[in-house]
């Protein structure tokens, strides 16, 4: 069965009507041809209306795609800020400032990554977080587990279980052979485990 769509069956419905009005043998094909003229107006009408609320769509579209594009430049520019800034000061430890966001806290030079994970456990341990463990370093990856794992993916909230993630992954990434960070922990409500970067 050939599917015919609806616009089609309603042009040549129209059609129709108003071939058999105009050939004036009828006397209802007047009324037929007014009531074929009202319904081309008010198909005329909805078209105009659609027509503008594609124009006004496709506006906002537009808007949207170029604040996406400015957004995207502002995060690339601020990436790179922050990894000028995170070379200046060479291998540090880095924790959690007032802002929730990573800050360098303590720069130490000839730094091992045992070394930083330690001095940024004993800051976790002030502030009652949970301590992460080297596992082990493979080419360019740390691979650290966190203790006490239910407090970072339940109890900390995203922007805390964020920041904590964040702090290790700077202070251990302050080392020029270190790039990458695996995370090894159960996921939770404001954390996944993953491999991270700056």
């Amino acid at each position: 069965m050939v599917r015919i769509p609806r616009g089609c069956v309603v042009l040549t419905t129209l059609l129709l009507l108003a071939g058999g009005c105009n050939n004036g043998k009828a006397p209802a094909s007047d009324a037929a041809l007014a009531e074929c003229r009202i319904a081309r107006d008010a198909l005329r009408t909805e078209n105009n209306r659609l027509q503008e609320r594609v124009s006004l769509v496709q506006s906002q579209a537009a808007d949207l795609q170029s604040q996406i594009d400015n957004l995207a430049i502002k995060n690339n520019e601020l990436a790179q800020w922050s990894r000028q800034v995170a070379e200046r000061f060479g291998p540090s430890v880095w924790f959690v400032g007032p802002d929730e966001k990573p800050l360098p806290y303590q720069s130490i030079r000839n730094a091992s990554p045992q070394l930083l994970l330690r001095r940024l456990n004993d800051l976790f341990e002030q502030s009652h977080q949970p301590r992460a463990t080297l596992q082990k370093i493979e080419g360019d990856t740390a691979f650290i587990h966190i203790e006490q794992q239910q407090h970072l993916t339940q109890e900390m909230g995203t922007t805390g279980a964020t920041a904590y993630l964040q702090a290790i992954t700077y202070t251990l990434t302050s080392l020029p052979s270190i790039q990458y960070v695996a995370f090894d922990f159960e996921a939770g409500d404001h954390a996944i485990p993953g491999r991270y970067s700056r």
